[in-house]
């Protein structure tokens, strides 16, 4: 029996150290472990950190690809791939500093909630930092719980936080 992969998103944040190559080791990871297929990937954009433990600028893309996977072994994979460099959760605590964020952002058009993994992300809708570089490699997607597309929900949003493109997102 085959596995139906199914087009996903993850957004890729770091706001310590050298951001944007914490981001490029976090995409080469992934293409190394094979957990995707038809990777696409966004341009890196600083923005200002969001919450008061949040820390300095942040670096922010976003990549898409076909997954086989569950949620839950794409989650553990992200969150591997995370330990892998240097981020502790358990020490930073939540909304802290950290090297690398992986956020799963969707999964198809599923619906999950379980405890540790809601998808559609609760919060991306709101988030101009997940929503521009999503909008750059997946911009006509509409995902479950919304009625307008992702360049419709970004273009809704204050995009002030948003400082600048750096420069694509390669592994």
């Amino acid at each position: 029996m085959s596995v139906v992969a199914e087009r996903v998103g993850i957004a890729l944040g770091s706001n310590v150290g050298d951001r944007q190559k914490f981001l490029r080791q976090a995409l080469s990871m992934i293409i190394d472990k094979k957990v995707l297929t038809q990777i696409r990937a966004s341009s890196m954009y600083e923005t200002i950190a969001v919450g008061e433990r949040a820390g300095g600028k942040f670096i922010n893309a976003a990549i898409t690809g076909f997954c086989a996977l569950t949620p839950r072994e794409l989650l553990a994979v992200c969150m591997s791939v995370e330990s892998a460099l240097g981020r502790n959760r358990a020490v930073e605590g939540q909304g802290g500093p950290r090297s690398i964020d992986l956020d799963v952002l969707f999964y198809g058009q599923r619906q999950v909630v379980e405890p540790g993994l809601i998808l559609p992300h609760p919060r991306m809708f709101t988030r101009q930092f997940v929503l521009k570089p999503l909008s750059e490699i997946a911009g006509e997607l509409i995902l479950p719980t919304q009625k307008d597309s992702v360049h419709s929900l970004l273009a809704s949003l204050d995009q002030t936080a948003i400082e600048c493109c750096v420069g694509p997102l390669q592994a």
